[in-house]
Protein backbone atom coordinates (compact mmCIF):
# COMPACT_ATOMS: atom_id res chain seq x y z
CA UNK A 1 0.00 0.00 0.00
CA UNK A 2 2.85 2.39 0.79
CA UNK A 3 4.27 2.01 -2.73
CA UNK A 4 0.82 2.49 -4.27
CA UNK A 5 0.48 5.77 -2.37
CA UNK A 6 3.95 6.81 -3.58
CA UNK A 7 2.82 5.96 -7.12
CA UNK A 8 -0.16 8.30 -6.78
CA UNK A 9 2.07 11.01 -5.34
CA UNK A 10 4.33 10.88 -8.41
CA UNK A 11 1.59 12.08 -10.78
CA UNK A 12 1.74 15.86 -10.10
CA UNK A 13 5.51 15.99 -10.68
CA UNK A 14 5.21 14.01 -13.90
CA UNK A 15 2.41 16.31 -15.02
CA UNK A 16 4.60 19.37 -14.57
CA UNK A 17 7.41 17.77 -16.57
CA UNK A 18 4.98 16.86 -19.33
CA UNK A 19 3.82 20.46 -19.62
CA UNK A 20 7.25 22.07 -19.49
CA UNK A 21 9.61 19.83 -21.48
CA UNK A 22 11.18 21.31 -24.60
CA UNK A 23 9.73 20.11 -27.90
CA UNK A 24 12.40 20.22 -30.61
CA UNK A 25 11.17 17.75 -33.23
CA UNK A 26 7.78 18.01 -34.92
CA UNK A 27 6.05 14.68 -35.31
CA UNK A 28 4.20 13.46 -38.38
CA UNK A 29 0.74 12.20 -37.42
CA UNK A 30 -0.82 9.35 -39.37
CA UNK A 31 -4.46 8.42 -38.65
CA UNK A 32 -5.66 4.99 -39.71
CA UNK A 33 -9.44 5.11 -39.48
CA UNK A 34 -12.37 7.05 -38.09
CA UNK A 35 -11.30 6.38 -34.51
CA UNK A 36 -9.53 9.34 -32.92
CA UNK A 37 -7.44 6.94 -30.85
CA UNK A 38 -5.94 4.79 -33.60
CA UNK A 39 -3.05 6.80 -34.99
CA UNK A 40 0.72 6.95 -34.73
CA UNK A 41 3.32 9.67 -34.50
CA UNK A 42 6.58 9.48 -36.42
CA UNK A 43 9.56 11.28 -34.93
CA UNK A 44 12.27 11.52 -37.56
CA UNK A 45 15.79 12.31 -36.31
CA UNK A 46 17.37 15.52 -37.50
CA UNK A 47 20.54 13.49 -38.01
CA UNK A 48 19.85 9.80 -38.59
CA UNK A 49 22.51 7.70 -36.89
CA UNK A 50 20.97 4.25 -36.73
CA UNK A 51 19.07 1.96 -39.10
CA UNK A 52 16.90 0.42 -36.37
CA UNK A 53 13.31 1.60 -36.01
CA UNK A 54 11.98 2.00 -32.47
CA UNK A 55 8.26 1.38 -32.10
CA UNK A 56 6.99 2.54 -28.73
CA UNK A 57 3.62 1.43 -27.33
CA UNK A 58 2.37 3.64 -24.53
CA UNK A 59 0.84 2.66 -21.21
CA UNK A 60 -2.14 3.94 -19.26
CA UNK A 61 -3.84 0.84 -17.88
CA UNK A 62 -5.43 0.06 -21.28
CA UNK A 63 -8.01 2.73 -20.42
CA UNK A 64 -6.28 6.10 -20.85
CA UNK A 65 -3.54 8.19 -22.48
CA UNK A 66 -2.57 8.63 -26.12
CA UNK A 67 0.58 8.96 -28.26
CA UNK A 68 0.44 12.72 -27.67
CA UNK A 69 0.96 12.11 -23.94
CA UNK A 70 4.24 10.33 -24.73
CA UNK A 71 5.67 12.61 -27.39
CA UNK A 72 8.65 13.24 -25.13
CA UNK A 73 9.74 9.63 -25.53
CA UNK A 74 9.60 9.88 -29.31
CA UNK A 75 11.54 13.14 -29.07
CA UNK A 76 14.17 11.50 -26.87
CA UNK A 77 14.70 8.60 -29.24
CA UNK A 78 14.87 10.83 -32.30
CA UNK A 79 17.51 12.98 -30.61
CA UNK A 80 19.59 9.81 -30.27
CA UNK A 81 19.40 9.33 -34.04
CA UNK A 82 16.57 6.77 -34.30
CA UNK A 83 13.36 6.93 -36.27
CA UNK A 84 10.76 6.44 -33.55
CA UNK A 85 7.08 5.61 -33.92
CA UNK A 86 4.71 6.14 -30.98
CA UNK A 87 1.52 4.18 -31.60
CA UNK A 88 -1.98 4.42 -30.15
CA UNK A 89 -5.00 2.12 -29.78
CA UNK A 90 -8.61 2.19 -28.64
CA UNK A 91 -9.29 2.05 -24.91
CA UNK A 92 -11.36 0.28 -22.31
CA UNK A 93 -14.31 0.48 -21.56
CA UNK A 94 -15.41 1.18 -25.13
CA UNK A 95 -13.47 -1.85 -26.38
CA UNK A 96 -11.70 -4.79 -24.79
CA UNK A 97 -8.63 -6.95 -25.33
CA UNK A 98 -9.57 -8.45 -28.70
CA UNK A 99 -10.17 -5.06 -30.28
CA UNK A 100 -7.11 -3.47 -28.68
CA UNK A 101 -4.68 -6.16 -29.83
CA UNK A 102 -6.27 -5.97 -33.30
CA UNK A 103 -5.51 -2.24 -33.35
CA UNK A 104 -1.89 -2.92 -32.40
CA UNK A 105 -1.34 -5.57 -35.06
CA UNK A 106 -3.14 -3.74 -37.88
CA UNK A 107 -1.37 -0.51 -36.97
CA UNK A 108 2.00 -2.25 -36.93
CA UNK A 109 1.43 -3.42 -40.51
CA UNK A 110 0.39 0.13 -41.45
CA UNK A 111 3.56 1.51 -39.90
CA UNK A 112 5.67 -0.78 -42.07
CA UNK A 113 3.75 0.34 -45.16
CA UNK A 114 4.19 4.00 -44.17
CA UNK A 115 7.92 3.61 -43.64
CA UNK A 116 8.31 1.85 -46.97
CA UNK A 117 6.54 4.77 -48.62
CA UNK A 118 9.07 7.11 -47.02
CA UNK A 119 11.96 4.92 -48.24
CA UNK A 120 12.90 4.19 -44.62
CA UNK A 121 14.40 0.75 -44.05
CA UNK A 122 12.30 -1.14 -41.51
CA UNK A 123 14.11 -4.47 -41.61
CA UNK A 124 15.28 -4.05 -38.00
CA UNK A 125 12.58 -3.14 -35.47
CA UNK A 126 12.95 -2.67 -31.71
CA UNK A 127 9.63 -2.80 -29.87
CA UNK A 128 9.49 -0.92 -26.57
CA UNK A 129 6.52 -0.51 -24.27
CA UNK A 130 5.63 0.85 -20.86
CA UNK A 131 3.14 -0.80 -18.51
CA UNK A 132 0.06 -1.76 -20.59
CA UNK A 133 2.15 -0.96 -23.65
CA UNK A 134 4.78 -3.48 -22.55
CA UNK A 135 2.04 -6.10 -22.28
CA UNK A 136 0.83 -5.34 -25.81
CA UNK A 137 4.37 -5.10 -27.16
CA UNK A 138 5.35 -8.49 -25.79
CA UNK A 139 2.35 -10.03 -27.54
CA UNK A 140 3.22 -8.30 -30.81
CA UNK A 141 6.73 -9.74 -30.66
CA UNK A 142 6.18 -13.20 -29.17
CA UNK A 143 2.60 -14.32 -29.88
CA UNK A 144 2.84 -16.91 -32.63
CA UNK A 145 -0.94 -16.94 -33.18
CA UNK A 146 -1.00 -13.20 -33.83
CA UNK A 147 1.88 -13.56 -36.28
CA UNK A 148 -0.09 -16.13 -38.26
CA UNK A 149 -3.40 -14.26 -38.12
CA UNK A 150 -1.99 -10.89 -39.18
CA UNK A 151 0.87 -12.22 -41.32
CA UNK A 152 3.50 -10.56 -39.16
CA UNK A 153 7.07 -11.58 -39.94
CA UNK A 154 8.91 -11.95 -36.66
CA UNK A 155 12.32 -11.76 -38.35
CA UNK A 156 12.07 -7.95 -38.36
CA UNK A 157 12.08 -7.85 -34.57
CA UNK A 158 15.59 -7.51 -33.16
CA UNK A 159 14.57 -6.92 -29.55
CA UNK A 160 11.82 -6.19 -27.05
CA UNK A 161 12.12 -3.76 -24.14
CA UNK A 162 9.45 -3.95 -21.48
CA UNK A 163 9.26 -1.35 -18.73
CA UNK A 164 6.93 -2.32 -15.87
CA UNK A 165 4.90 -4.73 -17.97
CA UNK A 166 2.28 -7.21 -16.73
CA UNK A 167 3.12 -10.50 -18.42
CA UNK A 168 1.74 -13.19 -16.10
CA UNK A 169 -1.79 -13.25 -14.68
CA UNK A 170 -1.45 -16.41 -12.60
CA UNK A 171 -1.85 -16.65 -8.81
CA UNK A 172 -2.56 -13.77 -6.47
CA UNK A 173 -2.46 -10.45 -8.29
CA UNK A 174 -2.02 -6.99 -6.79
CA UNK A 175 -5.38 -5.27 -6.31
CA UNK A 176 -4.77 -2.53 -8.89
CA UNK A 177 -3.74 -4.95 -11.65
CA UNK A 178 -6.63 -7.28 -10.90
CA UNK A 179 -9.10 -4.42 -11.34
CA UNK A 180 -7.51 -3.31 -14.61
CA UNK A 181 -7.55 -6.84 -16.04
CA UNK A 182 -11.20 -7.33 -15.11
CA UNK A 183 -11.98 -4.34 -17.33
CA UNK A 184 -9.56 -5.30 -20.11
CA UNK A 185 -11.16 -8.67 -20.81
CA UNK A 186 -14.80 -9.21 -21.63
CA UNK A 187 -16.95 -10.92 -19.02
CA UNK A 188 -16.29 -14.66 -19.13
CA UNK A 189 -13.24 -14.34 -21.37
CA UNK A 190 -10.24 -16.47 -20.42
CA UNK A 191 -7.34 -14.19 -19.44
CA UNK A 192 -4.93 -16.67 -21.01
CA UNK A 193 -6.09 -15.40 -24.41
CA UNK A 194 -4.11 -12.23 -23.75
CA UNK A 195 -1.48 -13.41 -21.29
CA UNK A 196 2.10 -13.20 -22.63
CA UNK A 197 3.22 -15.98 -20.27
CA UNK A 198 0.71 -18.42 -21.79
CA UNK A 199 1.61 -17.39 -25.33
CA UNK A 200 5.20 -18.49 -24.78
CA UNK A 201 3.87 -22.05 -24.40
CA UNK A 202 2.93 -21.96 -28.09
CA UNK A 203 6.55 -21.67 -29.12
CA UNK A 204 8.49 -24.82 -29.92
CA UNK A 205 12.01 -25.75 -31.03
CA UNK A 206 11.01 -25.11 -34.63
CA UNK A 207 10.34 -21.44 -33.85
CA UNK A 208 13.98 -20.44 -34.07
CA UNK A 209 13.05 -17.06 -35.54
CA UNK A 210 11.20 -16.20 -32.32
CA UNK A 211 14.37 -16.23 -30.20
CA UNK A 212 14.18 -12.45 -30.03
CA UNK A 213 16.02 -11.04 -27.01
CA UNK A 214 14.01 -9.29 -24.34
CA UNK A 215 15.00 -6.73 -21.74
CA UNK A 216 12.66 -6.61 -18.76
CA UNK A 217 12.78 -3.74 -16.27
CA UNK A 218 10.97 -4.03 -12.96
CA UNK A 219 10.93 -2.44 -9.49
CA UNK A 220 10.37 -3.97 -6.08
CA UNK A 221 8.49 -0.78 -5.18
CA UNK A 222 6.29 -0.58 -8.27
CA UNK A 223 3.03 -0.02 -6.40
CA UNK A 224 0.93 -1.59 -9.16
CA UNK A 225 2.71 -4.79 -10.22
CA UNK A 226 4.41 -7.65 -8.40
CA UNK A 227 8.06 -8.35 -9.23
CA UNK A 228 7.54 -12.12 -8.99
CA UNK A 229 5.16 -12.21 -11.95
CA UNK A 230 7.79 -10.65 -14.20
CA UNK A 231 10.40 -13.12 -12.96
CA UNK A 232 8.05 -16.03 -13.76
CA UNK A 233 7.71 -14.72 -17.31
CA UNK A 234 11.49 -14.30 -17.61
CA UNK A 235 12.13 -17.87 -16.42
CA UNK A 236 9.67 -19.25 -18.95
CA UNK A 237 11.40 -17.34 -21.74
CA UNK A 238 14.80 -18.64 -20.65
CA UNK A 239 13.47 -22.22 -20.71
CA UNK A 240 12.64 -21.61 -24.37
CA UNK A 241 16.16 -20.30 -25.06
CA UNK A 242 14.93 -16.75 -25.56
CA UNK A 243 17.73 -14.41 -24.43
CA UNK A 244 16.56 -12.45 -21.38
CA UNK A 245 18.21 -9.54 -19.61
CA UNK A 246 16.51 -8.53 -16.38
CA UNK A 247 17.11 -5.24 -14.61
CA UNK A 248 15.89 -4.45 -11.11
CA UNK A 249 15.41 -0.70 -10.67
CA UNK A 250 17.76 0.86 -8.13
CA UNK A 251 16.89 4.55 -8.56
CA UNK A 252 14.99 6.21 -5.71
CA UNK A 253 12.21 7.18 -8.12
CA UNK A 254 11.13 3.59 -8.53
CA UNK A 255 7.33 3.63 -8.61
CA UNK A 256 5.39 2.33 -11.58
CA UNK A 257 4.74 5.45 -13.65
CA UNK A 258 8.12 7.02 -13.05
CA UNK A 259 10.43 4.18 -14.00
CA UNK A 260 8.19 2.98 -16.83
CA UNK A 261 7.97 6.35 -18.58
CA UNK A 262 9.04 9.28 -16.41
CA UNK A 263 12.72 8.35 -16.70
CA UNK A 264 12.74 9.67 -20.28
CA UNK A 265 12.55 13.18 -18.86
CA UNK A 266 15.72 12.60 -16.83
CA UNK A 267 19.33 13.53 -17.33
CA UNK A 268 21.05 10.41 -18.63
CA UNK A 269 23.94 10.87 -16.20
CA UNK A 270 21.58 10.83 -13.21
CA UNK A 271 19.25 7.95 -13.98
CA UNK A 272 20.69 4.45 -13.76
CA UNK A 273 17.50 2.96 -15.23
CA UNK A 274 17.63 5.25 -18.25
CA UNK A 275 21.29 4.41 -18.73
CA UNK A 276 20.43 0.72 -18.78
CA UNK A 277 17.69 1.27 -21.37
CA UNK A 278 20.02 3.11 -23.74
CA UNK A 279 22.85 0.64 -23.11
CA UNK A 280 20.56 -2.19 -24.14
CA UNK A 281 19.31 -0.35 -27.22
CA UNK A 282 22.96 0.18 -28.11
CA UNK A 283 23.56 -3.58 -27.91
CA UNK A 284 20.72 -4.14 -30.40
CA UNK A 285 22.03 -1.49 -32.79
CA UNK A 286 24.26 -2.44 -35.69
CA UNK A 287 25.57 1.03 -36.56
Amino acid sequence: MKDFVRELQSYPGLGVKLLTYKREIKATKVSLNESKEVYFLHFAPQIKKHSEIIIYIHGGGWNSKSPRDFEYIGQRMAKEGYDCIVMGYRKVPHVHYNQIINDVCVEYKSILKYLKGKNIDASRVIVMGSSAGAHLGSLLVYDKELHAKYRIGAKRFVGFIGLAGPYCFEGKLPWALKQLLSDLFEKGQDWKEGEPYSKLDLLGPEDCEISIPMYLIQSDHDGVLDMEHTLVFARKALELNIPVTFYKVTDSKNTHSYYSAGIFFDDLTKSKTLQMVFNYIGQLTLD
